[in-house]
């Protein structure tokens, strides 16, 4: 939700005001600052297909709301009723927009449009490479068809940086760079197509500027003008017009840097200002004095003045709107979207350096925020939580034309239960010392929010490349964190107690380093856990080598790529042996259970990001569109794998550049606490090039209860067909039986047909029970079974045990003990002695078997870490 891009406008009453939110329209309550309706929703409903880039009320109709777009059209909206009433197809993108009530049929419009010209050599420099130039042409529009031109064009300059109309309606005036134009569009109630040309000087005038302009208003009842110029000043015109070759200026100046926004109160006794500093300068015209409100947090982009003159609301750098009293300079609400990871537009000063991560206390999302501070945020209800301040700082402005290298958070993680966060933050202006920090977060219940508990400084000898957290942290074990670097080395910290408990007090605790890590000389790129955190993998160059986090030792390694095509991602699958790891243009599966590639895919991988609530792994990959599209663009696919199968899950495309990517938290699963897949809300969160949150392959509750309603309809037909078929004799099924879902489908058949038949139960599921595959030592899933070479012994004994008996092959001998001591004991006790005895005997001769064979099972278990694992098939191999 894109809040500050362009100015708000408040309605006639000054108890909502409207923001231009991408290709709608907000309408928020200055109480609240909640959205209580939304205008042009969907291109369906007849809405903007583009950037709406102005509102404006109806000169005539305070209860009409104007709006404009890139996609050049003009719509008029009954906002009460929340209803377009007319579209007005201009033909051209339109950036500004201005209207007067003396003329309320022709409306001004600014759009842009290319040049034919090219930058000079020497400015190649600064651009990159030859562009073309952008000019923006003055436009005015008739909504009334007539006799005349619908769209005139008046004049061309270059950079349009503000459009306003006098009170009176007599004056147009456009600023453009180093030029302000004034019109006279009284004369004649308009301006004729063809009569008037940009040299007519009866009602075009054009006055030169030192400094280039940047911000403009009107004054409401006076002929007068203020420019605000990338100097800081603020200029006043007086004494304009048709014989004015020299308009009278006044010159004020506070600003250190340019002037953003002006604007005068509705009795043209104030006039604001605001820009870099953060701070709303308050000049009173007529003795000079000047009252400030400063630290509002981010630059000022747009003030807007309520029309009782009541309330101030300002639009800030950081996305986000403050209502202001004028009475006492009170903020009033605050109205924050989603904060832009980069400052004044520039992305490399503040890159969105760990993406998006999700927070597993609420499933909200983690990113930048401003320099130095991470910003928690909700998609689903657009809504920002929370800001943690990571590096603090004072907010000031800069103090001469060279650039402040802020800090930077650069890498973000946190611990399975949320309880614990970990955050590395650095700063390096390649002129002092290079600063950076690891720092340990808890979470604090009371104030809601992450407290800091350690920091380390510098914690390495050189960048930290990754950080993450071990799937065990929490309950269950004590957290740990690794940290990769460019120093060769990878770091295992650790909470440990610090003191002793004394008198009821809980000694504190502290993170430390508990072990350091390298292999040869090489440097680690990426790192993960395994989902039971008992393995640790350490991408070295085309190398992954495996250790025991525990015990620091090395477990094994693996190497598949070549040398020039080192691993760049690399993550485990949740609940599965799988690692997936990424090089620049292969995508690789590894089978830890065999250390063997399990399949492999070319393909250009930019992020690599694995779920977190079942074992699906997703992949963002550019491709150049122009094969299939055939117009020479460019789009972003984002495929879900399996790590068991090369074959695509889902497959998502999007048009735009893709900066962050991850899985959205599964809501509707959460609240329900449950892991049933049908109820599962599959969806995936993305950030585009221009900064905003996208949410792509979603699904609703109503979809999912449809689906689910199917899924058993479906699950119903389908246990009545096996039915039907196990009912169904064929020479087949004589030979070799029925099939084991066939047979189970059939015997609940017919346990449910006939109750009363007990003993013909008793021996299907006796029979049943027959079949080697039914038997439990298969059970299992295959990546958790121990080796085939262990099971082999006592899979060939059951399924060469006597088609007579149900014990097992080792059971065997005991059971024909048994057998003739009842015949001895039978000899010997007279009448119903002996039976009762070789009762008791068999009981225990039984007893004794199951004793035999559960012993036989507890030589086969399984491995109860993948560490584990790894460490028995050393021992065998050596």
């Amino acid at each position: 939700m894109r809040l500050s891009d362009y100015p708000v406008v408040f309605t006639k009453d000054s108890n909502y005001f409207f923001s231009c939110n991408s290709k709608s329209i907000r309408i928020l309550s200055v109480e609240t600052g909640q959205a209580v309706r939304v205008l042009s929703t969907s291109a369906a409903e007849g809405g903007h297909t583009d950037t709406v880039t102005g509102v404006m009320l109806n000169p005539r109709n305070s209860l009409q709301l104007y709006s404009c777009s890139l996609d050049g059209t003009i719509k008029l909206w009954d906002f009460n009723d929340a209803q377009l009433l007319k579209t007005y197809d201009v033909g051209v993108p339109i950036t500004h927009m201005t209207m007067h009530e003396s003329i309320p049929n022709d409306v001004y419009l600014v759009t842009t449009k290319k040049s034919t010209k090219r930058f000079h050599a020497h400015q190649l420099k600064k651009t990159g490479g030859a562009r073309a130039k952008e000019n923006s042409v003055l436009l005015r529009y008739s909504f009334k068809s007539s006799s005349r031109k619908r769209l005139v064009r008046l004049l061309k300059t270059r950079l349009c940086s503000g459009l306003a109309i006098s009170s009176d309606g007599e004056y147009l005036v456009m600023a453009g760079r180093y030029k302000l134009h004034v019109i006279n569009i009284a004369s004649g109630n308009g301006i004729d197509s063809g009569a008037v040309t940009e040299n007519d000087e009866s009602r075009f005038r054009c006055y030169l500027t030192p400094e280039r302009i940047t911000a403009l208003a009107f004054h409401p009842t006076e002929g007068c003008i203020a420019t605000g110029d990338e100097r800081g000043r603020i200029t006043l015109w007086y004494c304009f017009g048709k014989n004015a070759d020299r308009p009278i200026t006044t010159v004020m100046h506070w600003h250190a840097h340019k002037v953003a926004s002006l604007t005068f109160t509705s009795d043209g006794s104030y006039l604001l200002s605001g820009g870099e500093e953060s701070v709303l300068v308050i000049w009173q015209l007529a003795t000079g004095f000047k009252q400030f409100l400063p630290r509002l947090g981010s630059e000022i982009k747009h003030i807007t003045v309520s029309p009782d003159q009541s309330l101030y609301a300002i639009g800030h750098q950081d996305n986000s709107v403050n209502v202001i009293r004028s009475m006492d300079l009170k903020i009033k609400t605050v109205i924050q979207g989603l904060k832009f990871p980069h400052v004044g537009g520039h992305a490399s000063s503040n890159p969105l350096n760990i993406g998006l991560i999700v927070e597993p206390r609420q499933g909200h999302v983690v990113l930048n925020g401003l320099p130095g501070t991470l910003q928690f945020y909700d998609p689903i209800k657009e809504q920002h939580i929370m800001e943690l301040e990571i590096s603090p700082r004072n907010k000031v402005s800069r103090a001469d034309e060279k650039e402040i290298v802020p800090p930077q958070v650069l890498h973000c993680a946190f611990s399975s239960d949320g309880r614990w966060m970990a955050t590395v933050d650095g700063r390096d202006d390649h002129e002092t010392t290079p600063e950076l920090y690891l720092k340990f977060w808890e979470y604090n219940e009371d104030a809601h929010t992450y407290v800091l508990n350690t920091r380390v400084d510098n914690p390495h000898a050189g960048q930290i490349t990754s950080l993450h957290f071990n799937p065990r942290s929490g309950a269950t074990a004590e957290p740990m964190v690794v940290t990769t670097s460019v120093d060769g080395k990878f770091k295992i910290w650790q909470l440990a107690q610090q003191g002793e408990t004394r008198r009821g007090i809980e000694a504190e605790h502290a993170w430390g380093c508990r072990s350091t890590g390298f292999y040869r000389d090489m440097v680690p790129r990426c790192a993960g856990f395994s989902s039971d955190g008992s393995l640790l993998a350490v991408a070295y160059g085309q190398i992954i080598t495996l250790w025991n986090p525990y015990l620091n030792a090395l477990q094994g390694t693996l190497t598949m790529p070549p040398e020039n095509r080192p691993i760049r991602h690399l993550t485990f699958v949740k609940n599965s042996p799988f690692l997936v790891a990424a090089t620049k243009d292969h995508l690789y599966s590894w089978n830890l259970l065999t250390c063997s590639v399990w399949w492999s895919y070319q393909i250009k991988t930019e992020r690599l990001v694995a779920s977190s609530t079942d074992n699906t792994f997703m992949v963002t990959c550019p491709e150049a569109a122009a094969a299939a599209a055939g117009n020479g663009g460019f789009e972003h696919r984002l495929i879900v794998f399996r790590p068991t199968c090369p074959v695509p899950v889902k497959i998502e495309t999007t048009k735009k550049k893709i900066r962050a990517t991850t899985f959205l938290p599964d809501t509707l699963a959460r609240s329900n606490n449950t892991n049933n897949d049908n109820q599962r809300v599959e969806a995936i969160l993305i950030m585009n090039n221009r900064y905003d949150l996208e949410v792509l392959g979603g699904r609703t509750a109503e979809e999912v209860r449809v689906e689910a309603a199917e899924a058993v309809a479906k699950a119903a037909e389908a246990a009545k067909a096996v039915q039907e078929a196990s009912m169904a004799k064929s020479m087949v099924t004589d030979i070799f039986g029925s099939s084991r879902a066939a047979a189970a489908a059939a015997a609940a058949a017919t346990a449910n047909k006939d109750k009363k038949d007990s003993s013909s139960t008793t021996v299907r599921t006796q029979t049943s029970k027959k079949n080697p595959m039914r038997n439990p030592l298969f059970d299992a899933p295959s990546h958790v079974m121990a080796p085939v070479s262990s099971l082999f012994e006592a899979f060939m004994g059951q399924l060469l045990a006597p088609a007579s008996s149900n014990a097992p092959v080792r059971s065997k001998d005991v059971a024909s003990k048994s057998s003739k001591k009842k015949e001895k004991h039978a000899d010997k006790m007279p009448n119903g002695t002996a039976h009762q005895d070789t009762e008791m005997e068999t009981v225990e001769m039984t007893a004794t078997a199951q004793k035999e064979e559960s012993e036989v099972h507890m030589d086969m278990n399984l491995p109860t870490s993948l560490s584990s694992f790894f460490s028995k098939r050393l021992v065998i191999q050596s």
